[in-house]
Formats: C-alpha cells, sequence, structure tokens
C-alpha cells in the first residue's frame, strides 16, 4: 500500500500532465494570508451591518444605502 503523500504526489503529476496538454496555465498562489483579504475581516462584515434587516421597494432605495454604505466604507481607516 502506498503512502497517502505519494498517492496524492502521482494524483498531481497527472494532473500537471493533463493541464499541459490542454496548454492550461497553472498560475502559483501564496499559502493562506490574513493580510491578503482584508476586505473578508473589515469591509463585508461592515456591509453586512449596514444592509442587516433592510429590504429594498424601488431604486431609490437601492442608491440611498448603496451612498451610505459607500461613505461608511469610505471612513474605514
Amino acid at each position: 500500500m502506498q503512502k497517502r503523500s505519494q498517492r496524492s504526489s502521482q494524483k498531481n503529476k497527472s494532473k500537471e500532465e493533463f493541464l499541459a496538454t490542454k496548454q492550461i496555465t497553472v498560475s502559483e498562489h501564496p499559502a493562506y494570508s490574513t493580510d491578503l483579504a482584508p476586505s473578508d475581516f473589515f469591509m463585508f462584515p461592515k456591509i453586512k451591518e449596514i444592509l442587516k434587516g433592510r429590504h429594498f421597494d424601488d431604486i431609490d432605495d437601492i442608491d440611498n444605502i448603496r451612498i451610505n454604505t459607500m461613505a461608511a466604507l469610505k471612513a474605514i481607516p
């Protein structure tokens, strides 16, 4: 029986070969880091707070909340 790392490396190799045959470029991405997506931690919770419980009856309601949301986001340091 093969070790897990050997099986996964063989699987990755076959994926790489497949992508190469289809001429698909694969970009490396860095390991997870909280500084890569600060919006997840600061912007989205603020937007959720502003929009919580809101219902929009017409386009004017949406435009007003868009203006208020943008102002609140610009105030975040």
